[in-house]
């Protein structure tokens, strides 16, 4: 046994920059953080939903009374997934959108605004078509609704009595400050491209002859379509986009585009891609926008130009901005993140913050890696968020020719160091939502669900119903499955499953003193199910036949029904019935059946959808009833006697071998693990490396008997349930052969 041991003392952080001889920190590591300088493994990751359609292009999460609202906006369209503080989702609302042109390069944007004027919280979204290109010009309209709703329609679109008198000048019932030139206007007998001249009182000028006269009720639309996107600063909304313009309603009102709060102004000669709102302090509200090459900040600062009364007086001007920096730049326009009052983004060849002033983030670990891999055909699906348990922030990126996001680069704030996903599974995400009320980040997945069978089954089907009634229970069945067979129409799936409904009914005690006569959609009470219905015969005060007209479900054979006499007639007692026979398994589509007949239906998975994921949960990659362990591993910097031994590196070393006889592993964990020892002759050699050898928690130390010149240590966990802290790790070592490798 060797006569000393090392501390392991390799520092927080995966270098991946330069070569892996010249290293401190660790070289290599897939699903692994760093906290209070040692590494851990990753929390696990949880399905949602695996019926979202996708890939997802932003998602957007409100929490409001138990309930969290996570919105997800894809390429031809906005759906909605509600879940609970656990994560468990309610189904899948797709939204109605007006004003709203499917692309497949739409990138959206949301933000939650409080309607003053029409008392509801109201979610707002712009689905830019610039995906394909950050500095697209092609415009789009922001959209708005109810947050709590289904719909969402352009912004800034109201209507309101207009008499006409076949001339270009209208007549409003009252005054409406909302109305102002260069708006819209449609309704009867208005023509085509007809605006809005001018407002003076109740009078409004047009700038076309109406062809008729009349009261009518017009449309105006303030046009509000921009390239760029949509931002909140309370109690504003503002618009952005293309020649660095920067536009926003009067406050509290999204209607509301011309009144003098309400502002537009090209603040930058580029394209503005991204806002945020800023502490302002007395220059409240406050936003950061950035365009592809500055950074500027609008600031509330209301204030009177010239002397009231004399001819210098000017109107009073609401907003101020300041241009923070004019070179600087963006990767896209979601790479930009804050993170306790500092704003962090990724540039085109660096990382950036804001803290007052712009500054670069050192990065002498992965910058390399990050921008020599990004595949910047693509870069305009980068994106950042962060996981502020941990202190992190996460840049996901498409590294070498893939389309999309497979692996993340992570600045890790509390530590002051770097890191990266490793190319781990969990790292395929398309876009997602930082914890906040929830208390789990929210992801989704980009891979896409193709067509395929799942199950088939053979039953009778009846014309006008959605149900299919089976004696055996397929759990190959899921909601949302496309049901194809030739007796329902194309696109139908799979509503509801339910199981145990009545099938048939045993011999009937008809009780007496019921009113004669026949009787449809009569409860049928007891038992240990729910929801059973009949037509119900009476005659000579007894029960004589019952027929099922809904089947109901959780009944067990034997179960004894009765119904009230209140359903009846309202007189009557003891009539009961059995049930003799159930359905295992009951099938709701979402159509009716065509005809009736004996019917084939194939089930089968739904193409073009995606899973939604709470992450930051459990150690595992769940989903559904699958449960996956996840890899995750580290590997340590140089510690061989050139380099200056396993406890710190030194400019001046032994040119030994370094002989390992013991590993005495120090961790908090779960799971078996395995220990590899990777090492070379030379920095430029090929690596050889020997093990697993594994240990798990009860396991006092690993002996072996390896010898590298240059080694390393690579700890690595892979079962269901696994986990890890390191703690500190003591190595039994030694100098070794002093021979050629």
């Amino acid at each position: 046994m060797t006569q000393k041991v090392f501390a392991l003392d390799t520092q927080p952080g995966i270098q991946r920059d330069g070569t892996v001889f010249d290293r401190q920190f660790y070289t290599d590591g897939q699903w692994v953080r760093f906290q209070r300088g040692r590494p851990r493994k990753m929390f696990g990751f949880r399905r949602i939903s695996n019926v979202l359609s996708g890939p997802s292009r932003g998602i957007w999460v409100n929490a409001l009374n138990g309930f969290n609202y996570v919105f997800s906006g894809y390429a031809d369209g906005l759906q909605e997934v509600t879940i609970d503080d656990t994560g468990v989702g309610a189904g899948l609302i797709n939204f109605t959108l007006s004003n709203f042109t499917a692309n497949h390069l739409n990138l959206w944007q949301f933000d939650g605004f409080y309607n003053v004027t029409g008392g509801v919280a109201s979610l707002v979204a712009h689905p830019g078509q610039n995906l394909a290109q950050i500095d697209s010009t092609a415009n789009s309209p922001v959209l708005i609704g109810n947050i709590a709703g289904s719909t969402m329609s352009q912004i800034g679109v109201f209507t309101d009595s207009l008499t006409l008198n076949g001339t270009t000048t209208a007549t409003l019932a009252a005054a409406n400050i909302r109305i102002g030139a260069g708006q819209t206007v449609t309704g009867s007998n208005i023509p085509a491209s007809t605006t809005v001249v001018s407002v003076v009182g109740t009078t409004v000028t047009l700038s076309q002859a109406a062809t008729g006269s009349g009261t009518v009720t017009a449309t105006f639309n303030n046009n509000i379509s921009v390239s760029g996107g949509v931002v909140v600063l309370h109690p504003y909304v503002f618009v952005y986009g293309n020649d660095g313009l920067i536009q926003n309603c009067s406050a509290g009102d999204p209607d509301d585009w011309v009144s003098a709060d309400a502002n537009a102004t090209n603040a930058a000669t580029g394209k503005i891609v991204k806002g945020l709102p800023v502490r302002g302090g007395s220059n409240s509200p406050s936003g950061l926008f950035w365009s592809l090459d500055s950074l500027i900040r609008v600031s509330y600062a209301p204030q009177s130009l010239g002397v009231a009364g004399t001819a210098n007086f000017a109107a009073p001007t609401f907003w101020r901005y300041d241009i923070i920096s004019s070179q600087t730049s963006i990767m896209s326009s979601s790479s930009v993140i804050e993170y306790d009052g500092i704003y962090y983004w990724c540039g085109v060849d660096r990382f950036l913050l804001y803290n007052g002033v712009v500054k670069e983030i050192p990065n002498p670990m992965n910058q390399n890696w990050f921008f020599d891999n990004l595949n910047y055909n693509q870069r305009q699906k980068v994106w950042a968020t962060k996981v502020p348990r941990f202190g992190e922030i996460w840049w996901f990126y498409p590294r070498g020719d893939s389309v999309e996001c497979n692996d993340a680069v992570i600045y890790n704030v509390r530590e002051n160091t770097w890191y990266d996903a490793g190319q781990a599974v969990g790292a395929r995400r398309s876009a997602g939502y930082f914890s906040q009320v929830f208390a789990y980040p929210i992801q989704a997945d980009w891979q896409t669900s193709v067509k395929e069978l799942v199950t088939s089954i053979t039953t009778d089907v009846t014309l006008g119903s959605p149900w299919l009634f089976l004696d055996t229970y397929d759990a190959l069945v899921q909601i949302d499955q496309l049901a194809e067979a030739a007796e329902f129409p194309a696109g139908t799936t799979v509503l509801a499953i339910q199981s145990n409904g009545i099938k048939t009914l045993g011999a009937i005690t008809g009780g007496s003193g019921y009113v004669d006569g026949p009787y449809t959609g009569v409860p049928l009470t007891g038992g240990s199910g729910l929801s059973a219905e009949a037509s119900v015969t009476v005659s000579g005060g007894a029960v004589t036949a019952v027929t099922i007209t809904s089947v109901g479900a959780g009944y067990v054979v034997g179960d004894v029904l009765s119904a009230d006499a209140a359903d009846l007639g309202g007189t009557g007692s003891n009539f009961s019935v059995p049930v003799s026979a159930l359905y295992a398994q009951m099938i709701q589509l979402s159509a009716n059946a065509t005809a009736t007949a004996t019917a084939t239906i194939a089930f089968n998975t739904r193409p073009g959808l995606v899973k939604l994921y709470q992450h930051e949960i459990g150690r595992d990659a769940i989903d559904g009833a699958e449960v996956l362990a996840i890899d995750s591993y580290f590997e340590t910097s140089d510690l061989g006697w050139v380099s200056g031994g396993p406890s710190q590196p030194s400019p001046e070393g032994a040119n030994r071998w370094l002989r390992i006889e013991r590993v005495e592993p120090d961790f908090i964990m779960a799971g078996e693990m395995e220990l590899y020892v990777t090492g070379r002759p030379y920095a430029q050699s090929q690596d050889d490396t020997t093990g697993p050898y594994t240990f798990d928690q009860n396991t006092n130390k690993v002996d072996m008997r390896e010898q590298r010149r240059e080694l390393r240590l690579k700890f690595r966990s892979n079962v269901t349930g696994g986990d890890y802290q390191l703690g500190k790790i003591i190595l039994n070592a030694d100098i070794g052969d002093v021979r050629g490798y």
